[in-house]
């Protein structure tokens, strides 16, 4: 299958008429005929009916047609996103995130690149890291948004630091733990965990737990109930501003850092929307707008 026969159909059945197709693109009208004929030949079967009438597609026809409109257009797709790429403007990408950095970034980053980028596709997989590793090991995400999870023991990945958010202990507004001053780890106990990853054999809390990999049912969660959970600062801003959370200082665990890193297949060549996201979440965390 050739593109250009493929358009030498298409124009054929959409001018209905050999002579008028033939001016469309550019050809003779006995050259347009030969492609056609070259076609019905080795395919054998007929894809125009012709006559006084004009020129009508057979059964045939409107199969190949629908087809070849389909295949022509894919083809325009990939030229204008080639046309595209070496100006570095970005044109489709697939991002697999932790759920704190989807619960962070997700919306800065998409919002930001729909408006800069019309016509971009994002692709968004929330996930575990092993299975984020996975994925994007067998070419199905393109990046890797999250905390340095030691990826660099993988040979085929390569990652770059892009800046860090900070973690700690939080609360609901109104929680019995939110009136202490220094909360020790045997006050901790008392309470139900929240977290977005299953706890480690041995690592069960005895007051129960939640787990659930969506940041923002965490959220909704721990402000319904007495769950402890450790999340960001960042993206709990307005709830702690507004007192809906309380931030816990406990003893021996002081507020600490979590490096936020860009993961990608080491063999790959950096599309400009990896680049475009890169430095985007980099602006986000040195303005601390997340």
């Amino acid at each position: 299958m050739d593109l250009p026969r493929l358009r030498h159909i298409v124009a054929v059945a959409r001018n209905q008429s050999f002579s008028r197709a033939a001016e469309e693109v550019g050809i003779t009208q006995p050259a347009l005929s030969r492609s056609i004929a070259a076609f019905e030949k080795r395919h054998g079967v007929m894809l125009f009916d012709r006559g006084r009438g004009g020129v009508h597609p057979t059964a045939a026809g409107l199969h190949v047609i629908e087809h070849a409109q389909k295949l022509l257009h894919a083809a325009g797709d990939l030229e204008r996103s080639l046309r595209r790429y070496p100006e570095g403007k970005p044109g489709q990408v697939a991002i697999g995130l932790g759920p704190l950095m989807a619960g962070l970034f997700l919306p800065h980053v998409a919002g930001s690149l729909l408006h800069a980028c019309p016509g971009i596709r994002i692709r968004t997989l929330v996930r575990a890291p092993d299975q984020l590793v996975t994925e994007l090991v067998n070419d199905r995400i393109e990046m890797i948004l999250g905390s340095n999870w030691n990826l660099g023991r993988i040979p085929s990945t390569a990652i770059e630091r892009l800046g860090r958010i900070g973690v700690a202990f939080m609360v609901r507004g109104g929680h019995p733990l939110s009136r202490q001053g220094l909360v020790t780890n045997a006050d901790l106990e008392d309470y139900p965990a929240a977290s977005a990853v299953e706890l480690q054999d041995g690592q069960g809390d005895p007051a129960g737990s939640f787990i659930c990999d969506n940041f923002h049912v965490l959220r909704e969660t721990v402000l319904r109930s007495d769950c402890v959970w450790i999340s960001s600062p960042a993206f709990l801003a307005d709830d702690l501003r507004e007192g809906r959370m309380v931030q816990l200082e406990v003893s021996g665990f002081p507020p600490s850092h979590s490096e936020v890193c860009l993961i990608t297949k080491r063999s790959r060549t950096r599309s400009p929307t990896v680049t475009a996201v890169a430095e985007r979440i980099r602006t986000l965390l040195a303005q601390a707008e997340v």
